[in-house]
């Protein structure tokens, strides 16, 4: 069963719907990439990574995503002339994302921009398992698959 979340960020000049959220429709991932550890150093949000480095990115079509307050505030940067376009609300420096161009038609979402998911049940629900990718910079030993059953 899908369902629509709001996105927001921490001090909520931005926000935004999810629709037609599942399992089924996303991909959810904790990407321990220098790169993506090195965004939220570079918004002062390391607070936001895992204890292992990790950002929880749910990703998903763009045509999902809208918002509908504070989309002035939404800007970008890249660490390099390739690398992804990451996303952030410039209010409050709360990561909101990453797309790789608009050849590739997804969102990467972290999931702290989901706020009313706050347990791991609620996110395993919506989201689904997260698969740990690009392990190697991983402070340490990334975990496996995060799957925390939702309850009845």
């Amino acid at each position: 069963m899908s369902r629509d979340v709001a996105v927001r960020c921490r001090c909520g000049e931005v926000q935004g719907r999810l629709r037609g959220v599942a399992p089924s429709k996303v991909n959810r991932v904790v990407c321990y990439c220098g790169d993506c550890q090195a965004f939220l150093h570079w918004l002062d949000r390391a607070d936001l990574l895992d204890p292992q480095g990790g950002s929880d990115i749910v990703q998903f079509a763009p045509s999902s995503l809208t918002f509908e307050r504070g989309a002035k505030r939404i800007v970008g940067m890249r660490l390099s002339a390739k690398g992804l376009s990451r996303w952030y609300a410039s209010c409050c420096k709360t990561p909101l994302g990453n797309t790789v161009s608009p050849a590739v038609p997804f969102i990467g979402l972290l999931r702290q921009a989901v706020p009313e998911l706050s347990t791991a049940s609620d996110q395993a629900a919506v989201f689904g398992r997260a698969f740990p990718v690009q392990g190697k910079s991983a402070i340490g030993k990334p975990p496996k698959a995060r799957f925390v059953r939702a309850s009845a």
